[in-house]
């Protein structure tokens, strides 16, 4: 008897085991998510994020060349030479084989900024990029949270009508037990079946608008079609209130595009600046080392053959005239930064609009809410009190049918305006949100 019961227990451990194992290995796994995981897993496989780090690391890369041009530039150098014809008269000049090798370094000393500014402009456009790369992950989390939002109130929406579907199966039971009492007539119980097959197209609607929520949902976050994804959690029914002046100051401080903007003027200043000081003279210092000789004897020479040869000095470059290069590269310089002035200018006015539509609208939908949360509990308590007079027979179908219609319809308005209020929030969110911080940037160039 033990041993038997000793079997029953591994047998049903056996296949527990194996029943766990089979939930993990592909089909059939479900994936229960939030919202900050369909944020994170948004951003960690949206490609254009990833080429707007890309973009960030071009302009990084810019501006170090830029930058290299105010270090020492130090190079060497080793040349063999067989000269293997040369007349008599450059004898004393030349020897059959020679060999030079040595060290150089050049170093600018001073460009009246021209270099120094270059360097500035490009380092204000590595944040500019920083900034824009912030832009498109804000983009990214409010398509995320749309999707998410719009996922919510798809399977909110199925629920509501497969419980108005079951209200209605309900109703056909209370009209049958009129029917045993002979106080239900023929065409009462006709129109019932036909409200509940008229239901039916209704919730397979709302599947379907399920499905293809989740579908998009799916290829956003890029989960596998073997995982069934389950939403965790639910909209909330209470909302903080704003400021709006405290909002549009905060999206004035932290919108990444408008600081991107902000950025890209002052690298075009640094920029026209650069150019200005390209038509001043360019001093610079440069010095060289070199160990070499030649020999009329043998190819590989020797050490008494060579010797040591080094000098220094200073070099001045003035411009005088270029063809108008000059001239043409600042007057492009300057169209830039009117350019992204006017740019900016234009981008905070559509931003500022966009802000307070989304300020108005969100008010509006919290004042809405709370009028349906009313309606709702008021359409129940209605429904309800219908379902007992209609078994009583003090109502006909009819009004039973509109108290149905009336839950439904309150239970989905609620739905929508709570859908509402979050993607208006969304949009708040992300003209207001702070992420990228400007003082790491001299740490990771």
């Amino acid at each position: 008897m033990k041993r038997y019961t000793s079997f029953i227990i591994v047998l049903m451990l056996f296949f527990t085991f194996n029943t766990a194992f089979a939930g993990d290995t592909g089909e059939g796994r479900v994936l229960q998510i939030g919202l900050d995981e369909v944020i994170k897993r948004a951003v960690d496989t949206s490609e254009e994020f990833k080429i707007k780090g890309q973009e960030v690391n071009r302009t990084e890369g810019i501006y170090r060349e830029v930058r290299a041009g105010m270090l020492p530039h130090v190079s060497a150098e080793s040349t063999w030479t067989h000269n293997m014809d040369y007349p008599d008269s450059a004898a004393s000049k030349y020897s059959d084989h020679e060999l030079n090798s040595g060290v150089s370094a050049s170093q600018v000393l001073w460009s009246f900024g021209k270099i120094m500014f270059a360097v500035d402009s490009a380092k204000k456009a590595v944040e500019a990029s920083r900034f824009n790369r912030e832009t498109g992950r804000q983009e990214i989390i409010y398509t995320a949270k749309l999707s998410y939002y719009s996922n919510l109130l798809a399977r909110n929406a199925l629920s509501i009508t497969e419980k108005s579907y079951a209200n209605v199966l309900e109703n056909k039971r209370l009209l049958g037990q009129r029917s045993y009492g002979g106080r239900s007539p023929k065409y009462e119980i006709i129109r019932m079946n036909a409200e509940v097959a008229s239901r039916v197209p209704t919730v397979n609607e709302a599947r379907t608008q399920f499905d293809a929520a989740t579908e998009t949902l799916r290829k956003i976050i890029d989960v596998d079609l073997d995982s069934k994804i389950e939403l965790a959690g639910d909209f909330q029914e209470e909302y903080a209130d704003f400021n709006y002046e405290t909002l549009v100051a905060a999206m004035y401080e932290y919108e990444p595009s408008l600081q991107s903007f902000s950025k890209t003027i002052e690298s075009a200043e640094a920029k026209v600046k650069s150019k200005y000081a390209s038509f001043l003279p360019t001093l610079s210092a440069f010095g060289s080392w070199s160990y070499r000789g030649g020999s009329n004897e043998h190819p590989f020479l020797n050490n008494d053959e060579l010797d040591n040869y080094s000098l220094a000095g200073f070099k001045v470059s003035i411009p005088i005239w270029e063809g108008g290069e000059k001239e043409a590269q600042l007057s492009q310089a300057k169209a830039d930064k009117e350019i992204a002035v006017l740019r900016k200018k234009q981008l905070g006015k559509n931003l500022l609009l966009e802000l307070k539509k989304a300020y108005l609208e969100y008010q509006q939908y919290k004042a809405n809410l709370a009028a349906n949360i009313e309606a709702v509990n008021l359409a129940q308590e209605s429904f309800q009190q219908s379902q007992e007079m209609f078994a009583s027979g003090q109502i006909n179908f009819t009004d039973l049918n509109d108290a149905e219609l009336l839950l439904t319809n309150q239970r989905l308005n609620k739905e929508m305006t709570l859908f509402s209020i979050n993607i208006t929030l969304a949009k708040i969110e992300k003209l207001i949100t702070e992420k990228y911080d400007e003082r790491d940037a001299d740490e990771k160039l």
